[in-house]
């Protein structure tokens, strides 16, 4: 049950390390940007677009890893009362009843949204944009994918915890280090 938790965390630490990578072509195409308005007098849909993709495409990539860090959102006002295993068959139920019900939806609309933007060669409003808008719509479905196995390897390892093989169903390693 390990094994299949660890595989699932570490497919989701592979597409955060993505994300982490393209932290450094958003910094990029804003420089490009701020340093063409300002130096050259230029301005470009195709760049603003790009900047809110690649900054679109960050965020999706790091729900399954922030899930596998317990770093995610989450209001504790009541549950922090409760002892830890009780906690743990909480989230289980939750993830199970609430998160994968939900992410299911988003995979199967998400995408059905992703290829019709294929089918219709769909791509900037203006024309001056960016074309292939499937892309970054293709990433809605994958990210709801990554966040369901980051979930499940939480689960995973909360059950060994829960049968009292491990101390803590979370990872710890940081991003680069694991």
């Amino acid at each position: 049950m390990l094994r299949l938790a660890h595989i699932m965390e570490r497919i989701c630490t592979y597409a955060a390390r993505v994300a982490g990578l393209l932290l450094f072509a958003l910094t990029a195409v804003i420089l490009y940007e701020i340093i063409g308005r300002q130096f050259y007098n230029t301005n470009s849909v195709a760049l603003g677009e790009l900047q809110w993709h690649l900054h679109g495409i960050i965020a999706l990539l790091g729900f399954g890893y922030a899930y596998t860090r317990d770093a995610h959102v989450r209001i504790d006002l009541v549950s922090q009362n409760f002892s830890q295993p009780f906690r743990m068959k909480l989230e289980i139920l939750g993830i199970i009843l609430f998160l994968t019900p939900f992410m299911i939806l988003i995979i199967q609309h998400g995408s059905d949204f992703a290829y019709r933007s294929y089918i219709r060669s769909e791509g900037s409003n203006g024309g001056l944009g960016l074309d292939h808008r499937f892309i970054i719509k293709s990433i809605i479905p994958i990210s709801a994918i990554l966040a369901l196995m980051g979930a499940y390897s939480v689960v995973l390892r909360m059950i060994v915890v829960l049968r009292g093989n491990l101390k803590d169903p979370y990872e710890s390693k940081e991003l680069w280090k694991s």
